[in-house]
């Protein structure tokens, strides 16, 4: 057994010295003047009430959570439907999430509603201390008030979905019995009011190693099909189909998400089969039979969202990182799928709500929304007009978000690097103005896992943070994501893992090739399974790195599926109870793999672990700062006493991670 073990229980001495001596010590080289003037500014940011306004349709209102000055946590509001949603105007308060924590004594974190058909009411979902705990309270959007008597859920990792005014499907994991091996709901009960949860029959349920299970009613028609999800991997589920009085597994390949509304099923099988990987296939499940090939993947092409409607399926894509937009009218099937225009500036875009509830009987979901923005473009809405689409309707700008930063001399561009075997990897580069005349500092960011793909968004924060201070950003879409389909994904799965850690080092190294960043000079940060990159990049390739951040990473790669959700994760990284996997698993484990300073200089390191993190076991970090410590390497432990899976909740403390990661680079890589 490890001997460090201790650091596992937060309350355990030598886990809150290391936590009390790394906040002091973060404070003590990183809390100068420029950070502080860049909290204040980051903050006013976040809470500049002059903001794109991206609203949910429900009832006739418009709704939007917004978070100020005066509500760091965040109001609930709405104006009519037919009002343009802007800082003035006549914005009705309905939840005020600052008061109820103040009235409960309680720290929550909003995770939104979730309406009930008719618009008078919703579940509403609040996080635990920033955690994947939740609960949900009923309230009546009529009262703007909680339901005195209603439906309310004990905390629990759950989500929650309506059949009715009168009964909720609750999958919720609230006891060993309703719980998977990886800490998600294991069933699901159907609820019915005036009853106790503890006597709700379930309905449906997932084995004791499936990741979750889950439940629906079909966007459509009132009293669609009930659809039933198990997911068995992170990558593979089941949909079964409820409707006519009988229940139907679709016989659809269990690798593939899918998607459903009351008479049509999308899936995008992960593997050869029937269809090419990254294809989207159409089924009509209810009505005369139809099978149809939506998208089939090309070379360095991907879809990125669907959306299924009442009556629209809608994808969203990228060929060589360049994105698009089709839609299909699900009047016709068997129609044309037809390309829609996007801003030339933009290169990222996704789908945002219709202007009709999905669930109206009488009118058609006609007006589709759309978010793009770019590295220097700031977020934008742009509104199309699906009823008009034989005139080949342009996108209509609706809004645009005021820059965070002044953007002139500055320069974004796709470039790529070559990784050890070969392959060309992609990175979005961007460049402040001195970048003109000398090689300046450079902070890379990468995923590189479970087929996510990241996007070069606006510099929102690292504009006026990093790149108004003369250090530029770059995205790097290594193998492990999802960028060009299901096959990016695959080639750096289990033993193959190395092949992202190889795509990222040569990202840096390509920095420093071409003259953009000088040797030392380039920086890396990453979270979560990118906190996992993170770590590696520092015991793997010290040398190409200046300084090293690393946010809720995963380092033990022999114990990660004895924490709590960890078990889900081992379909990606490999079975560490299995002499083959755990042998490629110690040989990149950060934890295994730390070396004595008089052997090799690691670059500074930061480390950030909120508290509650349930999702990445903060033992993780204080595990791996304690190593590093041992081995005399440069490291910083920063943990905060609140907050989850991610930035801090608040206005104040998401601008306090975002000041703070920029004057970690700042004072490691632009070093007079």
């Amino acid at each position: 057994m490890p001997d460090d073990l201790d650091l596992e229980d937060p309350e355990a001495p030598r886990s809150k010295a290391l936590v009390a001596e790394g906040n002091a010590e973060v404070a003590r080289r990183l809390h100068d003047d420029l950070f502080e003037a860049d909290q204040q500014r980051l903050r006013a940011i976040l809470e500049d009430d002059d903001k794109l306004f991206v609203c949910g349709k429900r009832g006739g209102y418009l709704y939007d959570f917004h978070q100020n000055a005066d509500h760091p946590r965040g109001l609930w509001r709405r104006i009519p439907e037919h009002l343009t949603p802007a800082p003035d105007a006549p914005w009705e308060p309905v939840f005020d999430l600052d008061a109820y924590c103040r009235d409960t004594g309680k720290e929550w974190a909003w995770r939104g509603p979730i309406g009930r058909s008719g618009g008078g009411g919703a579940m509403m979902m609040l996080s635990v201390d920033g955690s994947d705990v939740l609960v949900g309270r009923e309230f009546d959007l009529h009262a703007k008030d909680f339901v005195a008597g209603g439906f309310e859920t004990p905390p629990a990792r759950q989500w929650l979905a309506w059949d009715g005014p009168e009964t909720l499907l609750v999958f919720a994991a609230t006891s060993p019995e309703h719980a998977t091996r990886s800490g998600w709901p294991r069933t699901v009960r159907s609820w019915r009011r005036g009853t106790a949860l503890e006597d709700a029959p379930v309905i449906h349920e997932a084995a004791q190693d499936d990741v979750d299970a889950g439940a629906g009613r079909a966007l459509g028609k009132k009293g669609g099909p009930l659809l039933l999800r198990i997911s068995h991997t992170i990558r593979s589920s089941t949909l079964a189909v409820e409707m006519h009085g009988q229940r139907v597994t679709l016989d659809l390949p269990r690798l593939s998400p899918k998607i459903a509304n009351d008479r049509f099923v999308v899936w995008e099988p992960l593997e050869d089969g029937d269809h090419p990987a990254g294809s989207v296939i159409l089924r009509r499940f209810d009505g005369p039979p139809l099978e149809r090939v939506i998208f089939a993947p090309r070379p360095r092409s991907s879809t990125d969202e669907l959306l299924l409607s009442r009556d629209w399926l809608v994808l969203t894509g990228h060929d060589d990182l360049r994105p698009w937009l089709r839609v299909l009218d699900l009047r016709e099937p068997e129609g044309d799928i037809r390309e829609l225009p996007l801003p030339e500036e933009a290169s990222n875009i996704a789908i945002l709500w219709h202007a009709v509830d999905p669930d109206a009987d009488d009118d058609r979901d006609m007006r589709l929304n759309i978010w793009a923005d770019g590295p220097l473009l700031p977020p934008s809405l742009y509104r199309i007009d699906l009823d008009a689409l034989d005139d080949a309707p342009q996108p209509e700008l609706v809004a645009r978000s005021k820059p965070s930063f002044d953007a002139s001399g500055m320069e974004a561009r796709l470039v790529e690097a070559t990784s050890a075997d070969g392959t060309q990897v992609p990175y979005h580069l961007v460049l402040p103005r001195e970048a003109a005349r000398v090689p300046v500092p450079v902070v890379v960011q990468a995923y590189g896992g479970y087929g996510i793909a990241i996007s070069a968004h606006y510099q929102k924060f690292d504009g006026p943070a990093l790149l108004e201070k003369g250090i530029g950003v770059a995205v790097a879409h290594i193998r492990g994501g999802g960028e060009f389909g299901p096959s990016w994904h695959q080639q750096a799965m289990r033993e193959n893992r190395p092949k992202s850690f190889e795509d990222c080092v040569a990202v840096a190294r390509d920095l420093v090739a071409r003259g953009i960043a000088p040797p030392g000079g380039v920086g890396f940060v990453g979270g979560s399974n990118g906190g996992l990159l993170a770590a590696v990049m520092a015991t793997r390739y010290p040398r190409d790195w200046g300084a090293i951040k690393a946010d809720v990473p995963v380092t033990d790669m022999l114990r990660f599926h004895l924490y709590e959700a960890g078990a889900a994760w081992i379909e990606e990284y490999g079975d560490p109870d299995t002499e083959e996997d755990a042998a490629y698993l110690s040989g990149y484990s950060p934890l295994h793999q730390v070396r004595p300073r008089a052997e090799i200089i690691y670059p500074p390191i930061l480390i950030n672990a909120p508290a509650h993190d349930d999702r990445v076991d903060p033992a993780h970090a204080r595990r791996f700062a304690q190593r590093l410590k041992e081995a005399g390497q440069d490291v910083m432990l920063r943990t905060s006493d609140t907050g989850g899976h991610g930035v801090g909740e608040t206005s104040d403390r998401a601008a306090t991670d975002f000041a703070l990661s920029a004057a970690f680079f700042r004072r490691m890589l632009a070093k007079p």
